[in-house]
C-alpha cells in the first residue's frame, strides 16, 4: 500500500513545476528592455516631436520645447514604471505564496508512505488545510486521498482486519469533506467500503464501480 500510494505521490509532486525562478528572470529582462525603450523614447522622441513646431525658433526656444517633451514623456514614463513595479511585486509575491503552498503539499503527501499511522494521519489533516486554502490544489488533493482509501483497503481486505485503521478513516472523512467544495469525483472503484459510512459524500462525485459496499452506509 505504502509503495502505491508513494508512486502517486511522486508522480503528482513532478507534475508540478516550478516556475519561480524562470518568472523572475523573465520579468528581469523584460524590465531591462522596456527601461532601455524608456531612455531612446526619452531622448529621441522629442526631438522628433519638435522639429517641425521648431521652425523659425531660437536655439535656446527649441532647447525650451525639446525639454518640455521631455519632461512630458518623462512623467508618463514614470507612471508606466510604477504600474510595473506593482505589477511585478504582484506577481512574485503570488508565485512565492505558491511556491509555499507547493512545499507544504509536498511535505503533507510525503507523510502519506510514512510507517506511523500517527504520522500518515497528520499529513491526511494537513492535506485538508491546504485543500481548504487552495482551491487550486483541492483536485489533486482528493485524487490523492482517493489513491490512499483505495490502496489502504485492499491491504485491510488482504490482512482480513477487523477494525478500520485511523488513517484509512480520517483520509475518508477528509475527501468527503473536500468533494463537498468541489465539482471533483472521489474515485473509490474495487475499494473495499464494507461496514463504512459514505453519508456524506454527493451520489453523483463518488466512483463505487467494483466497490464492496456491504453494510456501508450510502451517500444519497
Amino acid at each position: 500500500m505504502v509503495n502505491n500510494v508513494i508512486g502517486v505521490v511522486n508522480y503528482v509532486i513532478a507534475a508540478r513545476p516550478s516556475l519561480l525562478n524562470f518568472v523572475i528572470a523573465d520579468s528581469c529582462l523584460t524590465l531591462l528592455a522596456v527601461a532601455a525603450l524608456g531612455l531612446v523614447v526619452l531622448w529621441a522622441l522629442p526631438s522628433l516631436l519638435a522639429r517641425h513646431p521648431s521652425q523659425g525658433m531660437s536655439a535656446t526656444q527649441r532647447l525650451a520645447a525639446i525639454n518640455a517633451v521631455r519632461g512630458t514623456i518623462a512623467t508618463f514614463l514614470i507612471a508606466i514604471g510604477a504600474v510595473i513595479t506593482v505589477w511585478f511585486t504582484a506577481r512574485t509575491y503570488t508565485l512565492s505564496r505558491q511556491g509555499h503552498v507547493t512545499d507544504r503539499y509536498t511535505s503533507a503527501v510525503s507523510q502519506l508512505g510514512d510507517e506511523s499511522t500517527y504520522v500518515r494521519v497528520g499529513g491526511i489533516y494537513a492535506l485538508e488545510r491546504i485543500g481548504h486554502d487552495s482551491a487550486r490544489d483541492r483536485r489533486t488533493i482528493i485524487y490523492v486521498l482517493g489513491a490512499f482509501i483505495r490502496a489502504h483497503s485492499r491491504t485491510h481486505r488482504r490482512h482480513q482486519k477487523g477494525q478500520r485503521d485511523e488513517d484509512f478513516l480520517a483520509a475518508l472523512r477528509v475527501a468527503t469533506r473536500l468533494v463537498v467544495r468541489s465539482d471533483v469525483v472521489l474515485d473509490l472503484s474495487g475499494a473495499d467500503l464494507r461496514n463504512c459510512d459514505l453519508r456524506g459524500l454527493p451520489k453523483a462525485q463518488v466512483h463505487l464501480d467494483g466497490a464492496d459496499i456491504r453494510g456501508a452506509q450510502l451517500p444519497t
